[in-house]
């Protein structure tokens, strides 16, 4: 893969040619394995200042309070109310949000869905818009705009969370600071660049046989030579990565987007010497909780914004019962949240008496990889891939029974038929031809039920 110079201009405006030799070096490794894209960090000299900026107020905002939302999160929903369609359509002018912020309406995925353009603030200027595809992997996917800068700003946040554990994250263009691992059948895979981090490299890899066509003992010589600072994953792809015995001498494994378990956390930090961070993020939200050393429950990370545990009605739950999480605010000047539900539940706890709140029983984000005929995992981030490029599907509910056989369950979009046997055939594509695979389309009206989008009824991995 190559770049030329107005290509690299455009992706990494920062850079120079120290960064571009870093580059080169990780796309063109003799054990690398094929890249499918070119993505940079568009970052710009004013971006660095604003990270910077971030970086001073992260230890100055309160993150909760026991009697609603923190000044600045008031401040910040007021000076939003006339540029959000959405909100004023909803919300009376004159409210008060500091009195009455529990009568607030909340926002959903559903508004993200189909009303985007009621809420991208109507004088956000749209010339450095980025879109991100969520995974889907606790609901349904998304498409998410974003911005450099606030996608940079969240580096501050992996700094913050790395120094809880007396750790630091390498920098400079003689440093790859930090590999993304997944496990899937298909997804983007890249190498790039962290102006942020003083041009350090970034390498996004796939840990599917499919995707090393020379075999894993590349990938773990891609690995070992490029001596990664830290891994980011999710416990598919860190247990590939065990069962691939790569080797590697990272200051800390991130697990994010499902569940990690004990076991599973306690072999990766035998094997790699290391302490393994449980991450909450969404791709709405950006990060918002990480394990501490030392103590239950996950921290909240950002002080930019305000997190609630809501029951049904919108009523914040007292501490120790279920709720779920709601978030108002961020960085993303695309995305203003306002009490949005991210469809995940938790429970607030303390640590210890007047420390901070935290959260746990974090659910929504269970850890399930299911097999096929072969015993090969199949990962659901996969089976939503699958549904969602090959038909126009409003819900869906895949169920791998305790026999193996398989259920799917789908609400066609509205004039959009979906044909049950190219599903059984797309599906068999992930799962071989002798598994029995069942299809179910309901038209009926969608209720607001919320799918459960998938199920397991039989053992997964021991992990």
């Amino acid at each position: 893969m190559t770049m030329d110079r107005a290509a690299m201009r455009h992706l990494f405006p920062l850079a120079d040619q120290h960064g571009l030799a870093l580059w080169k070096r990780i796309v063109e490794h003799p054990a690398a394995p094929p890249f499918t894209h070119q993505v940079g960090d568009h970052v710009q000299a004013a971006d660095l200042v604003a990270v910077q900026a971030f970086r001073d107020r992260l230890g100055t905002l309160p993150q909760t309070a026991d009697q609603g939302p923190p000044a600045h999160i008031v401040e910040w929903v007021g000076s939003r109310y006339r540029k959000v369609p959405l909100w004023q359509a909803r919300i009376a002018r004159g409210f008060a949000w500091q009195r009455d912020w529990l009568r607030l309406p909340t926002m959903n995925r559903e508004d993200l869905a189909r009303r985007m353009t009621e809420i991208v603030p109507s004088d956000e200027p749209l010339e450095r818009l980025i879109v991100y595809d969520t995974s889907g992997t606790t609901g349904h996917a998304l498409r998410v705009p974003h911005h450099p800068r606030a996608v940079a700003q969240l580096h501050v946040l992996v700094e913050q969370a790395l120094e809880w554990f007396g750790r630091t994250v390498p920098q400079g263009p003689d440093h790859v600071a930090c590999m993304n691992l997944h496990a899937q059948a298909s997804i983007w895979t890249y190498a790039s660049l962290f102006s942020v981090w003083g041009q350090a490299g970034f390498a996004r890899v796939n840990l599917n046989r499919r995707a090393w066509p020379r075999g894993p003992e590349h990938a773990r010589r891609f690995v070992a030579d490029l001596v990664p600072g830290f891994l980011c994953g999710n416990p598919h792809s860190f247990s590939e990565l065990l069962c691939w015995q790569v080797e590697a001498q990272p200051a800390v494994l991130i697990s994010t987007a499902v569940a990690l378990s004990e076991p599973l956390k306690a072999e990766l930090e035998r094997h790699y010497r290391c302490p393994v961070l449980d991450w909450y993020s969404c791709t709405e939200t950006g990060p918002l909780a990480c394990s501490r050393p030392g103590s239950a429950g996950l921290a909240l990370l950002a002080p930019d914004v305000y997190v609630e545990l809501l029951d049904a009605a919108g009523n914040q739950v007292p501490e120790g019962q279920r709720g779920e999480i709601t978030v108002t605010g961020g960085r993303n000047p695309y995305l203003p949240l306002l009490r949005y539900r991210t469809g995940d539940f938790a429970r607030w706890m303390r640590p210890a008496q007047g420390a901070a709140p935290r959260l746990a029983d974090l659910e929504g984000r269970e850890s399930l990889l299911f097999r096929a005929d072969d015993g090969a995992p199949v990962n659901p981030v996969d089976i939503g891939r699958a549904l969602r490029q090959n038909f126009s599907v409003v819900q869906h509910q895949f169920v791998q029974r305790a026999d193996g056989t398989c259920l799917v369950r789908l609400r066609p979009a509205y004039g959009m038929p979906i044909n049950s046997e190219q599903v059984v055939g797309e599906l068999r594509a992930l799962f071989g031809r002798a598994t029995s695979i069942d299809v179910q389309i309901d038209d009926s009206p969608a209720t607001g039920e919320k799918w459960v989008p998938y199920r397991q009824e039989r053992p997964g991995m021991d992990w």
